[in-house]
């Protein structure tokens, strides 16, 4: 029987959670329900709605609903003699998971780890682990199973899944190595097909009209060097002074800066490298960008001095702090850009789509795709070609126009008639 819930997500600790209103007891008490999605506010926000969407259905369907972490912990009581820290080909599949994420955590990065177990722990291993698929048992039906599940059932994008796809299938080919199974089955899996990506981004009046919205704010700078530079949340928020060289001009992109969740608590990673070797670059120090940079620099010395000991000196060598020193955290960018334009009546785009308008602009105002890279900072070519090349409706009006000056139908030559030949 159907009953009418309703919920919204609330934020907590950096996590999302879902907070269901179920039909009143018999007493006409309130009755509300907080449950965990597992997944942190930091660009999670359209797979938290998803999550929020399904647990209202399944409450509305009478369906027992459970938060990620009760859902992990009814799982392992299921199996309550097996532990997951001696490996073993009969162990359970999800149990095998857990064995693996703690096993290979030192030789990954904080940000790799944070990401793995994000996928096992929330999805991964709850689905196999609630069927009781064995280690030396999974096949590539209960793999291809799963995504099915996952794209069908969930709604998850081709982009997601591919992502489980790769936790599943590296550590399938650890279990070989260890000589738990005979082979890995997820590496003869169909992988579900990659979506295709249309970048959003502003034109170049649509940027005009927004920057000054956030003048005067903490989110000025961010959205400047988002918008004219095209750099990655990380590569802004970890932005030092000492990348600034106001002599010579120029803008130094060489450290990232990230917020992530590890085992439950949040944890700032600051690195002294870029995404990739290409990400290392060295930009033009655009003059409005200067001025900017100028006035914040000012702003912060003006602020250490009246706040003396009050002043948070940890972020000092940073750009994007607030008044007391704090940083600009990479939560606080997504969620409130996104805020501001809905507010003040603008198209609604992800920060992230700052890069994609600075691409833009960049493309058609007729600057080469391979230049575009270099001002990114993209690995490859093939990259920036696949991601702008929809954008580049130039260089495909040139080739147009040259095919119909060759081959033009209006200029056909008459066909000669040849004379009729008398016959004798």
């Amino acid at each position: 029987m159907k009953t009418k819930v309703t919920g919204y997500l609330t934020q907590k600790h950096g996590f999302y959670y879902v907070v269901l209103n179920l039909p009143t007891d018999e007493k006409g008490k309130r009755n509300r329900k907080t449950l965990s999605t597992g997944l942190s506010t930091d660009r999670n926000a359209t797979k938290a709605k998803a999550l929020l969407q399904t647990m209202i259905r399944a409450a509305s369907a009478g369906e027992e609903v459970h938060g990620v972490k009760e859902r992990v912990a009814a799982a392992a009581t299921e199996d309550t003699e097996e532990s997951w820290n001696t490996p073993h080909p009969n162990m359970l599949f999800s149990n095998y998971l857990e064995f693996w994420l703690q096993w290979k955590r030192k030789s990954w990065e904080e940000v790799t780890y944070s990401g793995y177990c994000q996928n096992v722990r929330s999805w991964i291993a709850p689905y196999f682990s609630a069927r009781k698929v064995r280690l030396n048992e999974i096949t590539v039906l209960d793999i291809e199973m799963f995504y099915t599940h996952e794209i069908n059932k969930r709604g998850v994008s081709g982009n997601t899944v591919l992502h489980y796809h790769a936790n599943i299938r590296k550590a399938l080919s650890d279990a070989v190595k260890l000589k738990l199974i005979p082979y890995n089955p997820a590496a003869e899996v169909e992988r579900p097909k990659k979506d295709n990506f249309v970048a959003s981004y502003y034109s170049a009046d649509e940027l005009m009209e927004v920057l000054p919205i956030f003048a005067n704010t903490k989110m000025e700078l961010p959205v400047m060097l988002a918008a004219f530079y095209g750099l990655r949340r990380s590569e802004v928020i970890g932005l030092q002074w000492s990348a600034i060289d106001f002599e010579r001009k120029i803008v130094t992109i060489s450290r990232t800066f990230e917020r992530i969740n590890v085992d439950g608590k949040m944890v700032d990673v600051s690195k002294c490298r870029t995404k990739n070797k290409s990400s290392f670059r060295s930009l033009p120090l655009i003059p409005a960008v200067e001025q900017a940079l100028l006035k914040a620099q000012k702003r912060q010395r003006q602020q250490m001095k009246l706040c003396g000991n009050s002043y948070c000196k940890e972020y000092k060598d940073y750009i994007c702090v607030d008044d007391m020193g704090h940083l600009v955290t990479p939560d606080y960018v997504t969620r409130v850009f996104r805020e501001m334009l809905l507010k003040n009546g603008f198209r609604p785009i992800r920060y992230h789509d700052l890069r994609h308008s600075c691409a833009s602009l960049l493309i058609k105002n007729k600057v080469t795709m391979k230049e575009v890279q270099m001002w990114l900072g993209h690995s490859s070519f093939s990259t920036t070609a696949n991601i702008y090349a929809h954008i580049d409706v130039d260089s495909k009006m040139e080739a147009a126009n040259m095919i119909a000056s060759k081959i033009n139908l209006g200029e056909l030559p008459e066909k000669k008639k040849s004379p009729k030949r008398k016959i004798a």
